[in-house]
Order: C-alpha cells, then sequence, then structure tokens
C-alpha cells in the first residue's frame, strides 16, 4: 500500500499539520499525524523560508530491527522521504513502517537536498495496529533550529498554556545540584538540588518533578491530595547521584542535607519506583558522601567512587574508597581495595564492555591539596581497582567532563587547575584506554573558545559533542555553547552561538533524550549570593545523523 503526507498551515502555537497516515499493519492501518508546535519564544516554521521542503524520516531504537540506523551498512536503515511543504501531500511507503521503538522525525529544508535547518522528533513510539500501538491519533511535537538551544515548550494539545514556556515545577525558584535522570518510558525524573532564595538562604530540596517530553511539562510528583512526595531522606538531598536500574527504579545515593542550617553528609539511599512514584529506603552507604560520581557497571550493578564529607558545613574529608550496589540483593558491598587518591569533584565513565571487560576509569577531581592529575581504573570482574596505575593527564583537573565516545576513547574537557578558582581551563584531552596496559592521555592542543568548570558534555548520535554551560574564572555563568567535531583520527571546536543560554548556567544537569536531544535543567546563572537557579528547561536541537 501507499501512504500519505499532508501539511497545512495552523496558527501562531501550531506552525503546521503533517500527516503520516495509514502505516500498514497485519490487521489493519493506523494514522497518526503530528502537529508541530513553535518553540515559545520564536517562530522556526516560517524563519528565512527554511521549510521549503519537508523530510519525514522513521527509524527505530531497536539494534537488531531493519530501520535503525546501524543498518544503513546492511542496505537496510531508517526510512525517509521528502516533500514540498507547499504542495501540502506526499506520498510514502509504509509497508515496513510498523513495530515498537519507533523515532519519527520531520525535518524542515532550504532546497531538496541540503541540510536539515529545524527538526520535529518524537521519542519513542508504537507504530501500527497491533496491540498497544497507536491507532488514529494526533501528536504534538516541538520544532526546534537545528545546532540550537531552544526553550522547552508545552506541547500537550488538552492544555491551556499550549505554546508558552515550560517552566520548572518547583515553581518560580528552580534547583541546581540536582539530578536528571531518563527513565524508560522517555520522561526524565528531576530529583532534590538546592533552592536559593536570595542573599545566602537556601534550601536542600526533597521534592521530585518529572519532565515529560510528550507533554513538554514539568510537574512535580504529589500525592492523591495533591501534597508533594518527598524523598525518604528528610533532609533533602543535593549533590548527589541518580542511577537508572535494569528494572527502570532509580537509585538515589548520598548527598548533602541542611542539618541546623549547615550542609551535612548523607550516608543513606533510596529507591524511586516510576510505577508507583514513590521513594523506599534501602541499606546505608556505610560512609556519607557527597560530590561522588555513580557508575552502572555492564552487569547491572553501581560503582560509587570517592566523594567528599561535610561538618559544620565545609568539606573536611575525601574519600579514596568506592563501593558497589548489588541491585538482586538490594545491598552495598566494598570495593576490595582503595583507589591511590581520594579524589571528589572527579569523572568516571564506564569503558566499552566489548574491548575493556566492563572496566572503569575514574579520572581527576580534587583533594585536600587541590586539583588532580591522575587516573584510576576499576576492574569490574574482580571488583578491586588496578595497583601501579602510572597514568595522568597533560593537566590537573577538577570539575572536569568526560564522556566515552563511538570507538572506545574518552574525551576530557575543561575543568579548574588549582585549589581555587580561579584558574579554569579550556584545554581538551583524549585518553585512549588501550594503549599500554592502562591506557594514556593525548593532548589534542585543542582548547574549546571559553573556559569553564561544572559544565556537561553530551555525545551525540553523530559521534559529536556538545558542551553547555559552565562557570568561568570569575564566578559567572558560561552564555556560549561548543561541539567538539570528532572525525577519524581528527577533533575540531566549533562554537553554537554567542548567547544560547538565557540565563548561563552551571550546576545544572544534560540529560540525553530517546530522541537524541539533550535536555538542560536548572543550575546557577552566577556565584553571586542573591543568584538564584534557572527555571526555564532547554533542549539542544543536534543535526541528524543520517
Amino acid at each position: 500500500m501507499r501512504d500519505t503526507m499532508s501539511c497545512t498551515g495552523r496558527g501562531l502555537a501550531a506552525a503546521a499539520v503533517l500527516l503520516l497516515a495509514g502505516v500498514a499493519g497485519c490487521s489493519g492501518q493506523a494514522n497518526v499525524s503530528f502537529n508541530l508546535i513553535n518553540p515559545c519564544q520564536e517562530d522556526v516554521l516560517f524563519a528565512n523560508n527554511q521549510c521549503q521542503f519537508m523530510e519525514v524520516c522513521v527509524s527505530s531504537l531497536d539494534p537488531q530491527d531493519p530501520l535503525h540506523p546501524s543498518q544503513i551498512a546492511n542496505g537496510l536503515g531508517p526510512r525517509c522521504h521528502t516533500c514540498s511543504f507547499s504542495e501540502g501531500t506526499c506520498d510514502m511507503s509504509g509497508d515496513d513502517l510498523d513495530g515498537p521503538a519507533r523515532i519519527v522525525d520531520l525535518r524542515c529544508r532550504t532546497t531538496l537536498d541540503g541540510p536539515a535547518m529545524a527538526r520535529a522528533t518524537s521519542q519513542s513510539l508504537v507504530l501500527g495496529s497491533g496491540p498497544g500501538a497507536l491507532g488514529s491519533i494526533t501528536m504534538n511535537l516541538l520544532l526546534g533550529n537545528v545546532n540550537s538551544f531552544t526553550e522547552t515548550t508545552v506541547v500537550d494539545p488538552r492544555s491551556s498554556q499550549l505554546g508558552t514556556c515550560s517552566m520548572m515545577g518547583q515553581g518560580e525558584i528552580g534547583r541546581y545540584g540536582h539530578t536528571a535522570t531518563l527513565l524508560a518510558d522517555g520522561r526524565v525524573l528531576i530529583t532534590g538540588g538546592v533552592r536559593r532564595y536570595g542573599q545566602g538562604l537556601e534550601e536542600v530540596l526533597a521534592t521530585a518533578e518529572i519532565f515529560d517530553p510528550a507533554t513538554g511539562t514539568h510537574q512535580l510528583i504529589t500525592d492523591r491530595t495533591g501534597n508533594p512526595v518527598k524523598m525518604a531522606a528528610p533532609s533533602g538531598r543535593a549533590f548527589h547521584t541518580a542511577t537508572r536500574l535494569r528494572d527502570g527504579r532509580v537509585l538515589l545515593a548520598g548527598g548533602v542535607g541542611l542539618v541546623d542550617g549547615k550542609r551535612t553528609t548523607l550516608q543513606s539511599a533510596e529507591l524511586f519506583d516510576p510505577a508507583t512514584n514513590s521513594f523506599g529506603t534501602i541499606s546505608v552507604m556505610g560512609s556519607g558522601r557527597a560530590h561522588h560520581v555513580a557508575t552502572m557497571l555492564a552487569t547491572g550493578e553501581v560503582l560509587v567512587t570517592g566523594g567528599a564529607a561535610y561538618q559544620n558545613g565545609d568539606v573536611v574529608n575525601y574519600f579514596n574508597s568506592a563501593i558497589r550496589y548489588l541491585p538482586g540483593s538490594n545491598a552495598w558491598e566494598p570495593v576490595q581495595n582503595n583507589m591511590s587518591a581520594a579524589r571528589a569533584f572527579h569523572a568516571a565513565v564506564l569503558l566499552d564492555p566489548s574491548k575493556y571487560n566492563g572496566n572503569v576509569v575514574i579520572i581527576g577531581g580534587q583533594d585536600q591539596n587541590g586539583p588532580l592529575g591522575s587516573i584510576d581504573v576499576y576492574n569490574a570482574q574482580a571488583n578491586q581497582f588496578y595497583q601501579g596505575v602510572n597514568v595522568t593527564m597533560h593537566k590537573n583537573r577538577s570539575h572536569l567532563c568526560a564522556v566515552a565516545l563511538d570507538n572506545g576513547d574518552v574525551l576530557v574537557a575543561g575543568g579548574k587547575t588549582t585549589e581555587d578558582d580561579t584558574s579554569v581551563d579550556a584545554g581538551v584531552e583524549i585518553y585512549n584506554p588501550g594503549v599500554p596496559t592502562y591506557g594514556e592521555f593525548r593532548d589534542l592542543e585543542l582548547n574549546l573558545t571559553v573556559a569553564r568548570m561544572d559544565h556537561t558534555c553530551s555525545l551525540l548520535e553523530t559521534g559529536n559533542v556538545v558542551v553547555a554551560g559552565g562557570k568561568t574564572s570569575t564566578a559567572t555563568g558560561v552564555q556560549v555553547g561548543e561541539m567538539i567535531l570528532v572525525g577519524s583520527g581528527t577533533y575540531s571546536v566549533e562554537q553554537i552561538a554567542d548567547d544560547f543560554l538565557d540565563p548561563p548556567r552551571f550546576l545544572h544537569q544534560a540529560t540525553s533524550m530517546q530522541n537524541g536531544w539533550v535536555l538542560l535543567t536548572g543550575g546557577l546563572p552566577s556565584d553571586t549570593p542573591d543568584s538564584k537557579p534557572a527555571t526555564q528547561s532547554m533542549y539542544f536541537v543536534p543535526e541528524p545523523s543520517f
């Protein structure tokens, strides 16, 4: 059979309607329509005539599915078709479109063969007419300019706020030092953090909220009476970790709470169950720690490394120990030996399990003397750290970012290099785990255009890395976003925009979504006592990978 797509004009909020009709299935067909919603503060669809042509692509999140992008090498891959926007209709074969874990991507092009200028991308869908599949419905999708940051926007067709900016559910005052974890259904769980009222008045939050990309809204998690659901830790949590387990629950560990108005380290941990929207306590970690890192292992267990302890509001100790959470027994066990150095504000990255046996590299951070250049390598099979790892970065770095690349290497960028915050670095290094025994660092002699710390780095489907936010040596937030372009053994830096983040932010969170976009939540615009956390969340809209 043949499917049709029709395009018709709509008002300001709903910019256009695109109909992907008659998705074939064994027992019939389904009609799925998409309204394109302009971001809350700009007109994307009709700007600069960039939507002369509209390409519709349907792909799969399942690597074994013929529509997965990795299947392009086998002559398969996503199904795409381009039509003239002015014609309003075009034909698209639907014989192979039905199935689970489908992503629909609508792309604006100025010319038939030109690059995508803007795109609207769904989360995971089930297309077709079988059990659990979508019937004849209409969905709203946010349209954003490619390689830019855009405000999260209400796209819920039932909402009176359709087309308006979507703010965090905590209210007029946002949060920083929180966590933002992608759930199995594509929503994002945001927990804890610090709420700042101004001039040194702060509250560590015990609340949590959900960002739902299907509606574009943030909602505080509440009980049946409408009261906020609180975490099990009565003092709240900030600078903790939140890790999604294989069963869909989220492990929250450590962090700081406020006791008598001063930050105190937490040794407790708890589990969030998205099926019941509830928190439940589990056994304590043994030692209270904050500014640690939690890493999901290839086995499904969670490794917690390093961290710092507070007393009377000040950091008084750094940890060289590590522990491992065992979901099967709901218990913690210690790693058999300690790291070579105590460290917090570090990075920890799971290495490619197919090449490096599920090992984890722990990079940089700081102790009581300042930033570190050393690393440790965790042997997941033996539950211990390798001894005699004499590998260092070219610079000491804490408050850095690190991300595993598609080739198995680890990219490290930015951070501070001295004990105070006045020496913030812009350098980029590459850790190669396979050369020699414990790997080595290569200085790319490549700098970000803006030196930054407390920023985020996110791997995109293209294999490139987007660097967002951060703090400068003058304690102000960074507005400039940058792209680290990763080629075959080559790297370069490209500035995204001059003022993409308004307000700028650091100590925020970046969450990679099911559709490949990156969600930024919370953060502080500056380090001044009256600086209040950002309430407006933002997306980074990447270019398509195919």
